[in-house]
């Protein structure tokens, strides 16, 4: 176990080979999961010309960050926890070469607050904000006004990627849908390979109708392997079927009442209580 404390959070590290875990402040981030490759292999490998860029909000395990990097292409991620950062190589044997890369920059900021201050654009932007969906402040990264910031630093054809890791409420994923939605013209969603949480795709121009061999096609060599580095079974197309087979349909899953999405002054996830309590009410 490593403890590492800094002026913004205690980081706690412990576990061993996937088995391994990240606390910050006493709450579970994430974990070894394949979900945190498909959220930046999933945008990149939909990008219609060959990305060049990317940046990556929040750090956690440094998986995302990394497998972004085996795309070969300038990369940023920014995450708020120093600390969070400082503990890369205890989770990947190899992460000193990619704090040492020329194309790889990892910065200690806020992510909104970084997205407002640079005037850097990206080819894919994806967010995986921290737990709990209810945390206060996590609507910061979930609102409409976000995504309208994020847009402006998307290059043309560009695509931002939003992993929502699901809520005992679906109308807290359908809040964070319809913000997309507001923001996006072109939204695409699909289940994780995990079977739980989603992946949500917004774009200002069509995201293209691809299949899984396609989209395999547009990988390098490098991507293809950071993909399967815990999959069982090496066939790329078959592991990215695997999410393509599960997109659902948008329409379907916004909720009719258009005012059911998460704003700054109305952080709809965070306003969670009175409903629980309701529905454990009405349960009763």
């Amino acid at each position: 176990t490593v403890v590492r404390r800094d002026y913004t959070a205690t980081v706690i590290s412990f576990g061993e080979a996937r088995q391994r875990y990240l606390l910050v402040n006493g709450i579970g981030m994430t974990i070894l999961t394949p979900i945190t490759k498909f959220i930046v292999h999933l945008p990149l490998a939909f990008h219609k010309a060959p990305p060049e860029s990317a940046l990556v909000i929040c750090f956690g395990m440094g998986t995302t960050y990394r497998s972004a990097m085996s795309w070969n292409i300038d990369t940023t991620v920014v995450e708020l926890v120093p600390s969070v950062n400082k503990a890369f190589g205890f989770y990947h044997a190899d992460a000193a070469r990619f704090v040492n890369a020329t194309n790889g920059h990892i910065i200690t900021d806020d992510g909104r607050r970084f997205l407002k201050r640079t005037a850097k654009k990206f080819d894919v932007i994806v967010v995986d904000p921290p737990p709990p969906v209810q945390a206060a402040g996590s609507s910061l990264l979930f609102s409409k006004e976000f995504y309208d910031l994020a847009k402006q630093h998307l290059k043309p054809g560009g695509i931002l990627q939003m992993w929502f890791p699901g809520d005992n409420e679906a109308v807290t994923c359908q809040a964070v849908l319809r913000s997309i939605h507001e923001a996006f013209p072109y939204v695409r969603c699909f289940s994780s390979v995990a079977g739980w949480g989603v992946h949500m795709l917004g774009s200002q121009e069509p995201i293209e109708q691809l299949d899984a061999s396609e989209l395999a096609a547009r990988m390098p060599e490098t991507a293809r392997q950071d993909l399967l580095e815990w999959n069982e079974v090496k066939d790329v197309p078959a592991y990215l079927g695997q999410v393509l087979a599960n997109e659902l349909a948008v329409p379907a899953l916004l909720n009719p009442d258009a005012s059911i999405q998460v704003t700054d002054d109305q952080p709809f996830n965070e306003y969670y209580l009175l409903r629980r309590l309701r529905r454990e009410l009405d349960d009763f």
